[in-house]
């Protein structure tokens, strides 16, 4: 393990209301009390920013002795929220994080190109555009680097109307989704009825069971680690804070008009985010950090 080094510089008695960036808000409604401080590791690594529950929880900045730095919002030792990811070539990114991954609306500035759309699990996924140097831009639905479908009608395109035996798809009823539907867990019969409800089946039912008590103490490793429902909760909250939540329980289900199940989670996607893009794209008021 390594060794680390924590330098409390300050612990106010009392929150001020700010007027700055986000950070100290989205922490108000929880009553946590941040305090200043830096903490280094052996590797070279060095974070300063705000600690709450003895955790990066705030706003701070994290740099690697690689020279890539992070500078924005952290929640439980995540990046988590609205930040600035910088790398040694120069090449940056400005958007939303979730889980320390892109996550959201954000822009991506290369060398050669810019990118501004939606992304997922660090990777493009949904509507973008990039721009090219000669001022040239590429619009429409992205997968990584793939552009799957453009946002402009090709003349003399062929359509499904053009196949009458097709007809019986364009009369059918569309389906509706909700974001609640990857959530959900459906089992045959209930607990009573079901011969092979076995215990360990309680584990996906009951979140205190998911994990040891107090697991982010010993390990924040979420890409190996279960993300319970409570937990995913809690994370969107931080997101979502200053929006209208985007749970299914709260809103009617939408129509959709491609059911293809790469195109359905793009539109799921995009309408988790639908309310971000605005705050997400003036974030570049605050990230310089609070004075």
């Amino acid at each position: 393990m390594l060794s680390t080094k924590r330098d409390i510089l300050e612990a106010p008695e009392e929150e001020e209301e700010s007027e700055g960036p986000p950070r100290e808000q989205d922490l108000k409604e929880a009553y946590i009390q941040l305090v200043r401080g830096v903490q280094e590791w052996q590797d070279g690594c060095v974070y300063q920013g705000d600690f709450g529950l003895d955790m990066k929880l705030g706003y701070g900045e994290f740099s690697w002795p690689t020279g890539e730095s992070y500078r924005g919002q952290f929640y439980r030792d995540h990046r988590h929220g609205l930040g600035t990811y910088q790398w040694p070539d120069g090449s940056s990114f400005t958007g939303t994080f979730y889980l320390s991954y892109r996550e959201g609306y954000g822009t991506m500035y290369l060398k050669t190109r810019l990118f501004q759309g939606l992304y997922k699990a660090d990777q493009r996924f949904g509507p973008g555009v990039e721009t090219y140097p000669d001022g040239r831009q590429d619009v429409g639905l992205w997968v990584r680097e793939h552009l799957i479908k453009l946002c402009t009608e090709v003349p003399r395109s062929f359509s499904i109307h053009n196949y009458p035996e097709y007809s019986g798809f364009l009369t059918h009823s569309p389906a509706r989704l909700s974001l609640s539907d990857e959530e959900k867990v459906d089992w045959d019969q209930p607990e009573g009825q079901d011969p092979f409800f076995y215990d360990y089946k309680r584990f996906l039912l009951n979140d205190d069971l998911t994990l040891p008590p107090e697991m982010h103490v010993y390990s924040t490793d979420n890409s190996h680690l279960p993300v319970t429902c409570s937990f995913r909760k809690e994370l969107d909250a931080q997101i979502f804070l200053n929006d209208i939540p985007p749970f299914a329980e709260d809103e009617e289900p939408w129509f959709i008009k491609n059911e293809t199940p790469l195109m359905v989670k793009i539109q799921k996607q995009t309408y988790k985010y639908r309310f971000t893009v605005t705050t997400t794209l003036s974030a570049f008021c605050w990230t310089a950090g609070p004075t």
